[in-house]
């Protein structure tokens, strides 16, 4: 019954929005300390994509929210392997690995990547053309086309495959994006102005081997069609929704709408967040957020892995906002620590490990 409440809520509040088209500008490129959560449904199939048209609502408040990913934008130079991209003005954290940005008045593009992304092994992607994310002054009807490639040589037991000498992959990505429709998208969280932007991508992947000092050309060569739909608004390169076609690219594979904060760290509230960024971190540059926290005094206590107790504080958190504890001045030494908080009846509520790297 609450759920239906509170769709029958938003379908009310879409009644009063009034539609306008969107444009998006240069305001939507990320700036460090943005934290976008996305919420990922796997079971999306029961949607059916709209033919493209003007002035379209678009009701996907049911969505599921089956796991989380969490992106947040950090410096270059607070990343492990920031010093391989020194054209870089950006970088963003998932997980172990990290994307690298190059943002201008007019475009922001992704140039590369770092992390663990085959076997064991840390890779430095450089990409020989750029990922074009965002684009200032997108609207109705707007379009662009670009390709994006890299090509990587490493050892065979770098992928897992012993056997090889070396493996060498050339990839190259076409892509192509048009704002084919406008209106207002309902998401589990809320209805927004938005733009659909429809992307078509065409993967071909050549992998050539090297076997005992001879290389076998187009040892594997794949190609891979992905077609998906973004609802976008101008407060960040994040999709309100996103829907992923799957193989057929005729029917929804899968879905994910955003709970963010597009406009830095304080000014919109993530329930029930905690984060660290950047992570490693320097000692001088360290931050904890909590967000969305029932108003109450909280615990927050940090440990190194020897269970040694650094520092213990009390704070007040007000559910409209975001609190932002700067561990810099206790100029920790490096190594991997633990930041717990708990309720003030010791009730913990989250860890989170971080690494601080001088």
């Amino acid at each position: 019954m609450r759920k239906k409440l509170i769709t029958l809520f938003i379908l009310l509040f879409t009644c009063g929005l009034t539609k306008a088209q969107v444009t998006i500008t240069a305001s939507s490129f990320p700036n460090i300390g943005d934290v976008f959560i996305n919420h990922n449904d796997s079971m999306a199939s029961w949607i059916i994509v709209d033919a493209p048209a003007a002035n379209q609502t678009w009701n996907y408040a049911t969505l599921n929210n089956h796991y989380n990913d969490t992106i947040t934008v950090v410096s270059v130079a607070s990343t492990p392997n920031g010093a391989a991209f020194p054209t870089a003005d950006l970088a963003a954290k998932q997980g172990d690995g990290y994307i690298y940005m190059d943002k201008t008045a007019t475009e922001c593009d992704f140039i590369g990547a770092s992390g663990s992304q085959m076997g064991s092994a840390v890779l430095n992607i450089h990409y020989t053309t750029p990922m074009i994310v965002a684009k200032d002054g997108i609207t109705y009807n707007s379009n662009y086309n670009f390709v994006n490639s890299f090509l990587l040589e490493l050892s065979g037991t770098d992928v897992g495959f012993s056997l090889a000498d070396s493996v060498r992959i050339h990839s190259d990505t076409y892509v192509s994006k048009i704002a084919d429709s406008w209106g207002s998208v309902i998401s589990p969280i809320g209805a927004f102005p938005c733009l659909r932007i429809m992307e078509r991508d065409s993967a071909i992947q050549v992998i050539d081997v090297k076997f005992f000092g001879s290389w076998t050309l187009a040892y594997i060569s794949q190609t891979n069609v992905n077609v998906s739909y973004s609802f976008m608004d101008n407060l960040n390169i994040d999709a309100i929704v996103q829907l992923n076609m799957d193989s057929t690219s005729s029917t929804v594979g899968s879905a994910a709408y955003r709970q963010s904060w597009p406009l830095g760290i304080n000014d919109k509230l993530n329930p029930s967040l905690f984060t660290l960024f950047p992570n490693p971190s320097s000692n001088n540059n360290i931050h904890l957020l909590i967000g969305g926290l029932p108003a109450d005094k909280y615990v927050v206590q940090l440990f190194d892995m020897t269970g040694r107790q650094i520092n213990s504080a009390i704070y007040s958190i007000n559910q409209t906002a975001v609190t932002d504890i700067n561990y810099s001045a206790l100029q920790l030494c490096d190594g991997n620590y633990i930041a717990v908080v708990s309720t003030s009846e010791n009730k913990i509520l989250q860890s989170l490990k971080f690494e601080v790297v001088k």
